[in-house]
């Protein structure tokens, strides 16, 4: 529904949907003729399929024959792929972890380079943000004469706990604590902070230390990934990986979750991060990385 909505309602695109057929709704004999019989009254030059469906392996040879009538079939999880810039989760099984995301980690080259830039990106603009220190710091304490950093624990690679330094840009560190949070508010200071993402840079000391990377999915409190692993499926395959200061979620996802919790945005949230970790490359973090400079000298936020 999703994709015939997008594709049909966007001029973008340079075919449209006819029709589509829900395979839990029509099976045997009946799928066969639904299929054929549109293929042929509406002269379909394009089916979009998921092969993954148990439910298609009686039809896949009449699929077959339509080859020869010069009908094109793509993967229905590929579509979806082009179009969101995000992998469908209601199309995930196992299956699909053991065949795209143990692939993605296989590639110690790629994690040799990604380690090596990460270390010489890191010490580069942590010495060249240094001359900002002094005025971040000034301007925290003539603001609110508070701590200047904050500390906290989030999860990392491997289910590890991390402990991460920012900026403090809160009235105070509240730790993601429900009873903590009443009355808790962005300081003025916090705030332009926040925006510019200078609040963040401590956290290159992080990725020096090999406990962060410059990209990859963004580290969430223990606490919201113990409810996150109970109400979202998958949610700790995330963790195979080093978390990043920016992330393709960051980029793409426009309505993320904040500090509380929300399993059915984190779970549209982790779509894009299975994205990243079905996908990641170079090319790819270098792509994130020019689009996180471009939105942050836009001073938009990400």
């Amino acid at each position: 529904a999703e994709i015939t909505n997008e594709v049909n309602q966007n001029p973008r695109y340079r075919f449209k949907f006819v029709a589509t057929i829900d395979t839990d709704k029509i099976s045997g004999g009946f799928l066969e003729t639904e299929l054929l019989s549109h293929v042929s009254a509406q002269n379909v030059g394009l089916v979009a399929i998921d092969l993954k469906n148990a439910a298609l392996a009686p039809v896949l040879p009449h699929l077959y024959t339509l080859l020869f009538s010069k009908v094109r079939f793509v993967d229905m999880h590929t579509v979806y792929e082009d179009i969101f810039d995000r992998v469908p989760l209601s199309l995930l099984g196992y299956n699909w972890f053991l065949e795209n995301i143990s692939a993605a980690f296989t590639k110690t080259t790629y994690d040799f380079l990604k380690r090596s830039m990460d270390i010489a990106a890191s010490a580069i603009l942590g010495l060249l943000s240094l001359f900002l220190y002094p005025f971040v710091v000034a301007a925290i304490r003539l603001d609110d004469n508070g701590p200047v950093f904050v500390f906290q624990e989030r999860v990392g690679r491997g289910n590890r706990t991390i402990r991460t330094i920012k900026f403090r840009t809160m009235a105070r560190d509240d730790a993601g604590l429900p009873e903590l949070k009443a009355g808790n508010r962005v300081t003025r200071v916090g705030s332009v902070l926040r925006k510019t993402r200078i609040d963040e840079l401590p956290q290159l000391l992080n990725v020096l230390r090999g406990e962060m990377s410059l990209i990859g999915p963004r580290p969430e409190l223990p606490s919201l990934v113990e409810g996150y692993e109970r109400d979202v499926p998958y949610y700790n395959i995330r963790h195979l990986i080093k978390p990043g200061l920016s992330g393709w979620a960051q980029l793409y996802h426009k309505t993320p979750p904040k500090v509380d919790a929300n399993a059915r945005a984190t779970a549209v949230k982790l779509s894009y991060d299975l994205f990243y970790l079905k996908n990641r490359s170079l090319l790819l973090d270098l792509k994130i990385a020019l689009k996180t400079l471009k939105v942050l000298l836009s001073r938009s936020g990400v």
